[in-house]
């Protein structure tokens, strides 16, 4: 016998759906939900209040990266932070935003170096200039082709 394909027009038995056990459905918001509730409120004060109300932000997003740019500087920062040795990356709990959060605060700049992960800064000299040289008063001399000549400034 071969087998019939089912159409629009051949006979079928026809299955209900009974829920069994507790509903999940909310019955309190069954008013707020009544399309004709909403369209009422619309047609009385101008407002569809179950549409989502966004606050527009507006601004000059000119100097940030694009999103690909972003991506890839992620991917590269955590490249680089699982190159650090582990005992370095287990203080962060393995994430590499909380380590950036902490190396870029400029108060963990110690802790960086204790961990070799940053280098110390040149100490400044100052405003000390005795020990530096001052400019001669002396003419300069200048040697060409064996003959000296004397250079005026």
């Amino acid at each position: 016998m071969a087998k019939k394909f089912k159409t629009a027009h051949t006979t079928h038995e026809r299955v209900g759906f009974e829920t069994e056990g507790e509903s999940l459905t909310q019955q309190h918001f069954s008013q707020e939900s009544e399309i004709n509730n909403i369209i009422a409120y619309h047609d009385r004060t101008g407002i569809i209040k179950n549409v989502q109300q966004g606050v527009a932000q507006y601004g000059d997003y000119s100097e940030v990266n694009e999103y690909r740019e972003s991506l890839d500087m992620i991917r590269q920062a955590d490249e680089n932070f699982m190159q650090l040795p582990s005992n370095i990356r287990r203080q962060f709990n393995n994430n590499a935003g909380d380590f950036f959060e902490f190396a870029t605060n400029p108060e963990n700049q110690e802790q960086m170096i204790e961990m070799g992960l940053a280098n110390r800064k040149p100490e400044e000299v100052g405003d000390n200039l005795a020990n530096t040289a001052s400019p001669s008063t002396e003419p300069l001399k200048s040697v060409v082709d064996g003959e000296a000549r004397t250079v005026t400034t």
